[in-house]
């Protein structure tokens, strides 16, 4: 999904995944233009996010509201109900905009942990347009990095770029890309 737009954000999401049936259970401030505006809930049982103004909130919930409907409509892969010959189209709400926002950094947070883990505990290194890492080797327990990533730099055939000589960011972008985990962000 993920509605392209810079004005609309989220801010302490805070997720219930054993909580989540139908949709993502969740409570989130909502921010408009980088004020927060409201709350948003949903129940995860697949009923619709509410999203409450905050105290004085209402005119700006007002204009995030109107901001959100001028978004172009999300044209999905289903064939419309009422007319086969078209894609079923979603005219945008903020409760929608809401709800991809929630989804969206969710799946970013477990991305990024998945991440974490690898990066913390493998020794990462791309060879060849593809993601490797040394089996048995644990990341942590090399003390002299430097010289074990020139020994294993002189030990391969083909150039290798290893992800923990990358900045965090660089590393994470490499190793989305090479694990399928690009489209999530």
């Amino acid at each position: 999904m993920s509605i392209q737009q810079q004005r609309v954000s989220l801010k302490n999401l805070k997720v219930a995944d054993f909580a989540s049936e139908e949709t993502l259970c969740f409570t989130a401030t909502v921010l408009f233009d980088g004020e927060p505006i409201a709350d948003a809930n949903n129940d995860g049982h697949g009923g619709m996010t509410f999203v409450r103004a905050r105290d004085g909130k209402q005119p700006k919930l007002a204009e995030a509201e109107q901001f959100a409907a001028s978004l172009p409509p999300e044209v999905t892969t289903y064939d419309d109900p009422q007319d086969s010959s078209r894609k079923f189209t979603i005219e945008i709400t903020l409760d929608y905009v809401v709800d991809d926002l929630a989804n969206t950094m969710h799946a970013d947070k477990k991305i990024r942990a998945a991440f974490n883990r690898d990066i913390g505990n493998k020794v990462l290194f791309i060879k060849d347009g593809k993601l490797l890492f040394l089996k048995g080797v644990k990341l942590r327990s090399i003390t002299d990095r430097s010289a074990y990533f020139t020994r294993l730099r002189a030990s391969q055939k083909q150039p290798i770029t290893i992800l923990a000589e990358l900045a965090p960011d660089a590393a994470f972008a490499l190793w989305k890309q090479h694990t399928g985990n690009d489209d999530a962000s």
